[in-house]
């Protein structure tokens, strides 16, 4: 991630808007923001996070306290950040929750966020910020620890733990897929031990239902849970408990038969007594049941005579009917001849009307001819109108277009010589491009010595402070070197005092070994123990350490001070005065260049106008040739609508000789008249012959109707004569006279009798039927018995029945749970040891994957890791031990520590001086500094070399530098001076007097009573 422009709008200290626009920087991708504290320098790194991560760089700012204190509710407070990442822009703008301006009135604002990639735009704040990370690969607190080093927090990366480490490495090198593989064996393993427990519990939920009874080894298989044996009693259980449900099965059919055998004897004896019972009854109701069957069959014959005489009642019914109808008929038939001799005089008197019809027609032909002609004569009238209209707006809009085409003229001449203007300020400006240029080569090499000049001078006056720190530790040195050369002298004379001092007694000489000591030597009053002379040699080895340190600081300044010699051709005491030289020249160049750059700026606006001068040109010869169009369009409507009129003018006249009867009025009333006599006569003509037809119609109908009903009198009358003799016959035949209807019974009575001597036959004969069945049926029993005989051996069987059905529900419930019970019991069984060998396969996998006791608690993801940790540390002791002057280089812990937490990624550090190895929190202020400077440009080494899913073109640093001394705030510039060579941006708040010096672009901040400001040098 590079970013190219950043913009800051009442944020922070700033009250307006300031633009960052890091493109301009010249290449030089190394800067410095400067300023005094509490200017909002750290405000400018807030406000590349903030638009990052919806977070400020450090832990001490909260993004709610955004807003300017200087800023009134009118503004608003938003930052804009434009960055580049693998050759791709992208653009993002945030503003916190504040108070701002409303459309009427200042209202609460909440927070809002506008991410742009491409043709996207997000613009909801979770979806952004996951967007965000996803395309940077890294989170807010890996961005701390990799690309932006807060104040106070750059120590983070290199002292955090193995499982910190792990996090940042996992988005860096992407090992995501290694993590999923070792959590999805994790998670399998533990399914898979659940899975077992699951089986576990479920058996010995089963186990809990058995009942071992007698069974001795199934009850030690159940208390011991010997799932193997277990089974096996088990199934035996079963098979001895099924062969005794089937015995009790068996003699319970038995009993069950015996029963149902008895229960039909008694049943047959009871049904035969009944049915002798209900014989009886029969017998007793024949007679009655025999009056009612003839009462019915006497019924039956009165019916038969009743349908003879309804037919005899029809027909005398029928023939009044008719009578009635004909007599009707021909009344109709009179009235309707009498009305055809009216209408016959009335369709006379129309006739002699409607022959004079054709005349009246042809008049109307004429009128209506003559109408058409009056009416044309008005049409071409109003034409003659709207001619002389149209020929008044042709002569309006002739004369506007001639004005029109006048002023476009002028518009034109005044453009073409602007055009010419623009061709020769174009010319000019390339001739000032090329003076630009010339000055930009004399400034940019002048800008060169000056830097150098200022690079050696910083040499020589960094050489005269170490020369004066020299002369002081070669002082010091010496008069430390004499002391501990005398002191030295003094220890090894009484070297035998200092011995003898040490003697005990009853133990031997350290010299000749003798336990007896009778003259042991004496020690001198002026010498002194070991520990002391270790403690002066310690302090003269201090000392000399010190001297060799300036000794080779100043080797090393010598040896830059010839270079620059060398290299700038001047000697060291004219270097002042050169680069004073070389300031006044450069701040005249810069004052000519902005002299040019004016003049050039404003050709340029003058050319920038050429395409739109040259636009217009077109645009109005185009405009002119449409207007000259135009005008000549018009001036030929003008000639053609005149001659139209003077045509039409002729036709009127024309016409107007041609007209007879008046005016439009008289014609059209002539008109109306005659049609509505027309219609008149057509009308009566048309009702009478309509009249006439319809009368004739019923003439004929009537006819037809009174032939019709006199031929149905005829047949009817002889009808009436045969039914009556068919009635007479059937009296005769059955018997009755004229009363026969008093043998007539009712439907229901019908029903009733019917009913009950049809119950009574079919009673009778299954009577009969079911008495000889049973008869039988009882004379075929062995050994026959009283049904109370029969009733004393049911109850003796059922009670042996209950007895078995009590014991063989007992079983046979035991035994379900039983058989219930096993085959769960294997199954789950049988599950288990599958489950178990996967599970001890998994849980091996897990915790060899995942890291262990046995691992040293390494993961697999962070032994893959680790070897990227390598070559990070690798790539980072390059500049650590530069930075340290060898002293200092960080390794990779390999020591086993006290717990069980995630380890394989935790840094020490090997001191050189010592020879041992340590914490990298030992460090002091300046030396975590360099390592965590030395540890984060190491990491962005092998991402860039593995390629990997994040892109760190970029380095902020807040603070820091103030911990190095002199010679580690040399090699960390140098350092960061190399990062620059490569193209990486880095930048750096600091308030090191010697940064501003080294770093050419300086963004300087500077802070008023109306918030701060910036300015970019170069």
């Amino acid at each position: 991630m590079r970013p190219l422009k950043l913009t800051l709008n009442a944020f922070g200290p700033y009250k307006g808007k300031v633009d960052i626009d890091f493109t301009q920087f010249n290449q030089k991708t190394l800067f410095l923001v400067s300023g005094p504290t509490g200017a909002g320098k750290t405000t400018i790194f807030d406000a590349i996070a903030y638009a990052l991560y919806d977070e400020a760089s450090g832990t001490s700012r909260g993004k709610d306290s955004f807003k300017s204190q200087f800023a009134t509710d009118e503004d608003l407070c938003y930052v804009e950040l434009t960055f580049e990442l693998a050759g791709k822009q992208y653009y993002i703008k945030r503003s916190p929750a504040q108070m701002g301006p409303g459309k009427h009135k200042i209202k609460k604002h909440s927070p809002e966020v506008e991410f742009i990639y491409g043709k996207n735009v997000t613009t909801k704040i979770v979806e952004a910020n996951q967007e965000i990370k996803e395309l940077l690969s890294l989170s807010y607190e890996q961005f701390k620890q990799i690309v932006m080093l807060p104040q106070g927090e750059f120590k983070k990366m290199l002292e955090s733990n193995s499982s910190d480490k792990e996090k940042i490495f996992r988005n860096i090198f992407q090992t995501d897929t290694i993590n999923t593989f070792q959590n999805s064996l994790k998670e399998e393993a533990r399914r898979l031990k659940l899975e077992v427990e699951q089986s576990d519990k479920i058996m010995e939920q089963f186990v809990g239902v058995i009942f071992p009874q007698e069974n001795q080894v199934l009850k030690e298989a159940i208390e011991f849970m010997d799932i193997k044996e277990l089974l096996v009693e088990l199934d035996n259980s079963i098979q001895d408990a099924n062969s005794r449900i089937q015995n009790y099965s068996e003699e319970m059919v038995l009993f069950r038969d015996k029963i149902q055998q008895n229960q039909e004897h008694i049943k047959d004896l009871t049904e035969l007594e009944q049915l002798k019972k209900a014989r009886n009854q029969l017998v007793q109701l024949k007679s009655e049941i025999d009056n009612k069957r003839q009462k019915l069959i006497e019924n039956e014959k009165a019916q038969k005579l009743v349908g003879y005489k309804i037919d005899k009642e029809k027909t005398i019914n029928e023939n009044k009917r008719l009578k009635k109808e004909l007599d009707t008929s021909k009344e109709f038939l009179s009235e309707i001849k009498r009305a055809l001799l009216e209408n016959k005089k009335r369709l006379d008197l129309t006739e002699k009307n409607y022959d004079d019809l054709p005349e009246k027609r042809n008049k109307i032909v004429e009128l209506k001819q003559e109408e058409q002609t009056i009416k044309t004569i008005k049409i071409k009238e109003m034409k003659i109108s709207q001619l002389e209209e149209e020929i008044k707006k042709v002569q309006s809009a002739s004369e506007k277009s001639l004005l029109l085409l006048e002023k476009q003229k002028g518009n034109l001449e005044q453009n073409k010589q602007r055009s010419a203007e623009i061709i020769q300020a174009r010319i000019k400006s390339m001739s000032v491009q090329t003076d630009i240029v010339k000055l930009n080569e004399k400034l940019a090499d002048n800008k060169i010595k000056i830097t150098l000049f200022d690079e050696f001078s910083q040499l020589i006056v960094d050489k005269k402070k170490k020369v004066e720190l020299f002369k002081i530790a070669d002082t010091q040195f010496e008069s430390i070197q004499k002391d501990y050369q005398h002191q030295r002298l003094l220890y090894n004379r009484n070297i035998a005092g200092v011995l003898a001092n040490e003697l005990e007694e009853d133990k031997p000489c350290l010299v000749c070994g003798s336990k007896v000591h009778p003259l042991p030597a004496i020690l001198s009053k002026e010498a002194i123990s070991k520990k002391e002379l270790e403690k002066i040699e310690t302090e003269k080895n201090k000392s000399y350490q010190e001297y060799s340190l300036l000794a080779n600081a100043l080797s090393y300044l010598n040896e830059q001070i010839k270079k620059y010699e060398q290299t700038l051709q001047i000697d060291a005491e004219r270097a002042s005065e050169k680069s004073t030289q070389l300031l006044e020249q450069q701040a005249i160049m810069q004052e000519n260049k902005r002299i040019v750059v004016k003049e050039k700026n404003e050709l340029d606006y003058l050319v920038e106008q050429e395409e739109a001068i040259n636009q217009k040109i077109e645009a109005e010869q185009k405009q002119e040739k449409q207007l000259e169009s135009e005008i000549q369009e018009l001036r030929s409507t003008f000639q053609n609508t005149t001659k139209r009129i003077q045509e039409v003018r002729g036709e009127i006249k024309e016409e107007q000789n041609l007209i007879k009867y008046g005016n439009l009025n008289q014609v059209q009333e002539k008109l109306k008249r005659l049609a509505d006599e027309i219609e008149q006569i057509e009308s009566e003509h048309k009702k009478n012959h309509e009249k006439k037809i319809e009368l004739e119609k019923e003439e004929t109908q009537f006819k037809t109707k009174i032939d019709s009903y006199e031929a149905q009198l005829e047949m009817s009358i002889k009808r009436y004569e045969i039914a009556s003799i068919e009635y007479e016959n059937q009296l005769q035949l059955v018997g009755f006279d004229d009363h026969f209807e008093d043998y007539l019974l009712s439907e229901e009575q019908i029903y009733d009798l019917g009913l009950e001597v049809t119950d009574y036959d079919k009673k009778v004969w299954v009577n009969q039927e079911k008495y000889t069945e049973k008869k039988e049926k009882v004379a075929f029993i062995k050994q026959p018995y009283t049904i109370e005989e029969y009733q004393e051996g049911i109850a003796t069987y059922e009670n042996k029945l209950n007895e078995l059905n009590t014991l063989y529900k007992e079983l046979i419930g035991i035994n379900n749970k039983h058989e219930s019970a096993y085959a769960e019991i294997k199954k789950n069984y049988e599950a288990k040891q599958m489950q178990l060998e996967k599970c001890s396969l998994y849980s091996e996998l897990s915790e060899l994957a995942n890291g262990s006791k046995e691992t040293d608690y390494i993961s697999f993801e962070r032994y893959v890791l680790a070897i990227y940790f390598e070559e990070i540390i690798q790539a980072a002791n390059l500049r650590f031990t530069q930075m340290t002057n060898n002293r200092y280089s960080l390794l990779k812990r390999e020591e086993k520590v006290k717990g069980a937490g995630a380890k394989g990624l935790d840094l020490d550090v090997f001191d050189n001086y010592t020879g041992k190895t340590r914490s990298v929190r030992t460090l002091s202020g300046g030396e975590s500094f360099k390592a965590s400077l030395a540890l984060a440009l190491g990491l962005s080494d092998v991402i860039q070399n593995h390629s990997g899913g994040v892109s760190v073109d970029t380095l902020f640093i807040d603070e820091g530098f103030g911990t190095l001394d002199s010679d580690s705030l040399y090699i960390a510039i140098e350092t960061l001076f190399e990062l620059n060579q490569r193209g990486r941006l880095v930048g750096i708040i600091s308030h090191v007097e010697e940064l501003k010096m080294r770093i050419p672009v300086h963004i300087d901040v500077t802070k008023t009573s109306e918030g701060s400001q910036i300015t970019v040098k170069m």
